[in-house]
């Protein structure tokens, strides 16, 4: 058998190879190339050997390559390079390149030699890794940021519940005077904007208790569009370009109309001297799968997009906006929780919010909401009739913090209601079961000690069938803890109430109560 040559084996080897293979002399022209390299640039390899970079590649390729040479020819050791390179395709080609000098056997060099690895889809994907990474590292951050604002929110709430409550028992009692009810006033007024405020944090957290519904949201961006006629001023312009074929969103009509409200008072503030701001719909599918906790699940949403002619935003800027506090507007014009609770809105929806926006090129921000199946059911809400408090009641208040406890006792007292407390579910199980039993079971739905309070109503109308239940939470922590709220029919006090509020709950679930029957107490 005869044996090949080592440089029949070396061609053969240079050959096959999928690598591009190359040779140059000192005046940067190619005296060698390879298969791989010449079908890269589709021509063949006799068109190649002869001529420059700059006669096979753009200038600015050309200009890369040579100064590579250069340093490796000046170096005298190989090195690697990683670079761009435009084939015949128009499609650049990310490669690795390995370059170094060959001489002649007294060691004078004649020229450079390369290896050049197309890493492209390697590049993409590393690429792709990164931006997941990222992605996934902004949305763990952006819910433990959640999880510290509702815990937050809980406690914040519940030291409001206390101020609210005990300034209009001392309202009720004070006499009658100009000085002291303005003072009153005052407090009460701060109390209430201090649970707007903790609202707009339990909707970043996605904490916030919805009433989701087939809503139409043409209907709601037509009564958006007429409120801002008179909220963004003159000098703004607002068109709609409204889809018939956009679909029932299934979203709390409320909280939509609040976020679009929110994003389209930022859109203002992006132009101060005035501008356009136009509102889009649509139904839109999506079919890849999510990546990150960001991306939407595959399915059928409603688009709201809201495009304005703003100044825009950096990208360092946009990776932020979405954080509560976060805020570019001059000191004491902005809260920071607009677009947070925007963002929570829509993660809670099982929709999404994306941004893009350009620095002098205006921002649109998308608001992604599932599409709502069947017709449009009434969404028309009726505020239920307060009835008289004829018959005194007993009501069971559980609640884990001793200062709330308190104030809701005298609140219910304040009313004509007997009242039983309990700091935990145990307690109150013994409370109900025992003589004296309640009429009405009142209790918060995280409880720090034992069972949480949706589980202590399922216990308590286990042992007393039929027993009326109010809940009542500074924030709601899952979306399962929500429907199972829902799934019981009782109502829900978002704290902090008023002593109006929580007298209409006890009269709504009381109303079904035989008269006269208070259980075994005695009044």
């Amino acid at each position: 058998m005869a044996i090949p040559n080592s440089f029949d084996i070396l061609q053969a080897v240079i050959g096959a190879t999928p690598d591009a293979i190359f040779v140059k002399d000192l005046e940067g022209r190619y005296v060698l190339v390879n298969e791989a390299f010449a079908r890269f640039l589709g021509k063949s390899q006799a068109d190649i050997v002869g001529k420059s970079d700059f006669e096979l590649y753009t200038e600015a390729d050309a200009r890369a390559f040579v100064e590579a040479d250069r340093q490796v020819l000046a170096g005298g050791e190989p090195q690697a390079f990683e670079g761009v390179a435009t084939g015949q395709d128009g499609r650049p080609q990310t490669y690795l390149v390995s370059k170094g000098v060959y001489r002649d056997k007294d060691g004078r060099s004649l020229g450079v030699y390369g290896i050049s690895h197309d890493i492209t889809e390697l590049r993409e994907a590393h690429e792709t890794l990164a931006h997941t990474q990222e992605a996934l590292f902004r949305s763990q951050k952006m819910e433990a940021v959640g999880q510290l604002t509702g815990g937050l929110a809980h406690d914040f709430n519940n030291i409001l519940a206390i101020i609210l409550g005990n300034v209009e028992l001392l309202q009720a009692r004070l006499p009658k005077d100009p000085y002291t009810d303005e003072i009153v006033d005052a407090v009460l007024r701060a109390t209430l904007h201090g649970k707007d405020l903790t609202g707009h944090l339990l909707a970043f957290s996605r904490r916030r208790l919805l009433n989701p519904q087939p809503v139409d949201v043409n209907v709601v961006v037509a009564g958006i569009v007429r409120l801002l006629g008179r909220t963004l001023g003159a000098t703004i312009g607002v068109t709609t370009s409204t889809s018939t074929d956009a679909g029932m969103a299934f979203a709390d009509p409320a909280a939509l109309e609040a976020a679009v409200l929110n994003v389209a008072l930022n859109a203002r503030d992006a132009m101060p001297d005035g501008g356009a701001l136009t509102i889009h719909t649509s139904t839109i599918e999506i079919t890849a799968t999510p990546e990150t906790d960001d991306d939407l699940l595959p399915g059928l949403y409603v688009e709201i997009a809201l495009e304005d002619a703003g100044c825009g935003m950096p990208p360092d800027v946009v990776a932020r906006v979405f954080e509560p506090f976060f805020t570019t507007k001059a000191g004491g014009r902005g809260t920071g929780l607009g677009l947070s609770m925007v963002y929570g809105f829509a993660k809670q929806s099982g929709g999404s919010v994306k941004i893009e926006s350009e620095v002098g090129r205006g921002t649109t921000v998308r608001l992604f909401l599932p599409l709502a199946g069947g017709e449009l059911q009434n969404a028309a809400t009726q505020t239920a009739p307060v009835i008289p408090s004829d018959e005194p009641r007993t009501i069971l208040v559980v609640e884990d913090e001793p200062d709330v406890r308190t104030i809701l006792r005298r609140q219910l007292e304040s009313l004509g209601h007997r009242v039983l407390v309990a700091e935990a579910a145990t307690e109150a199980l013994l409370l109900i079961q025992g003589p004296g039993a309640p009429d009405l079971l009142l209790t918060d739905v995280v409880l720090k000690t034992g069972i949480n309070g949706i589980d202590l109503a399922e216990a308590a109308r286990e042992a007393r069938p039929g027993l009326p239940v109010i809940f009542m939470s500074g924030y709601t922590a899952v979306a399962e803890a929500q429907q199972r709220i829902r799934d019981t029919g009782a109502p829900l006090l978002s704290k902090p109430f008023t002593t109006p509020q929580l007298e209409r709950a006890v009269n709504m679930v009381c109303a079904s109560l035989p008269r006269g029957r208070h259980g075994a107490n005695v009044l």
